[in-house]
């Protein structure tokens, strides 16, 4: 018997091609081999050449098959991803698609001012002193912008932390309260704690960890910090309330103070830099306030069309 070779392929032209060619072999069988013998009986061209077709047919099944299911794993794939990466990014998404109202609150100097932040958050504004936070907070971090002075009560969530952002220094926590004071004309940022824990990060140094009654200052010039311990916080935090004390606090620091309480300009010679004043000034006039100084410190306070200005040898 003649032997017949074929190439699979799922190509519509060759399948044609190869399908006549089996068949001419086959009608050529027939013509030329002699009849079958009892022995042969059980060949059946007409089965082997259904096979044959079928055989041809097998492969672009298969494949058409395998194409399918790396398409569905495929897209199976590419939606887990797009899944994933939506749900990384979705506060961003939301920002661009619906972004947060950002509100700012300016007090005026002689003024004092809270607010409720969207989290619970209560805010007090000494006097000049500026604000800006969102409407709400969305996200895993809860931030703001402080410049000047503020007394922050800070709503407690494991979950979200709070960041006050003061110039190129960030005050961190979860939920605590303390005081922060970042005013531009200020030389220092200055960091007070209350109650918990307060990590504060700045330019060059390590993050630093304060808890309640410990102080930090950071020179803003230099990048020195500067660490106490058994700070009297009550005193350096009752202007909220109104009150005006000082405890062996250095003279600029006083009249600063003052300037924000009062709306005036206040001066002194280089000099009386290193003076320090301890004192209550709570319910006294600005008048009385400066007559006082100038006796702690032996000088003279000269008032001009501006505020005071106060001479001395020095302390």
């Amino acid at each position: 018997m003649r032997k017949f070779t074929f190439r699979k392929t799922n190509k519509t032209a060759d399948r044609l091609l190869q399908e006549k060619l089996v068949k001419n072999y086959f009608d050529e069988l027939e013509l030329s081999e002699p009849k079958l013998n009892a022995h042969d009986e059980g060949f059946d061209s007409d089965k082997i050449y259904g096979r044959i077709v079928e055989a041809m047919d097998e492969p672009s099944v298969k494949k058409t098959y395998n194409t399918r299911k790396w398409l569905i794993a495929a897209s199976l794939a590419a939606c887990v991803c797009i899944s994933f990466v939506s749900y990384y990014n979705r506060y961003k998404i939301m920002d661009v698609v619906s972004p947060v109202a950002m509100k700012q609150i300016e007090v005026r100097n002689g003024q004092i001012a809270d607010v409720t932040l969207g989290d619970g958050t209560h805010v007090w504004l000494n006097g000049g002193s500026k604000l800006t936070y969102p409407e709400k907070f969305r996200g895993k971090i809860r931030e703001i912008t402080l410049q000047g002075e503020a007394f922050l009560d800070v709503a407690h969530d494991t979950q979200k932390s709070f960041i006050v952002h003061t110039g190129n220094v960030k005050t961190q926590v979860l939920g605590t309260s303390f005081n922060v004071k970042a005013y531009a004309e200020d030389e220092y940022i200055k960091v007070d704690v209350v109650t918990g824990r307060v990590g504060v990060v700045a330019p060059v140094i390590k993050t630093v960890f304060l808890t309640p009654a410990q102080e930090l200052t950071f020179n803003k010039k230099d990048h020195t910090t500067i660490q106490k311990q058994n700070v009297d916080v009550s005193t350096l935090t009752g202007w909220k309330d109104g009150e005006l004390v000082f405890r062996n606090m250095m003279l600029p620091e006083v009249l600063n103070a003052l300037q924000h309480r009062f709306n005036v300009q206040l001066k002194a010679d280089a000099n009386l830099s290193k003076c320090s004043i301890t004192a209550n000034f709570t319910s006294v006039s600005l008048k009385n306030i400066m007559v006082i100084i100038s006796r702690l410190i032996k000088g003279e306070a000269v008032q001009d069309k501006f505020g005071y200005h106060i001479k001395g040898k020095g302390c």
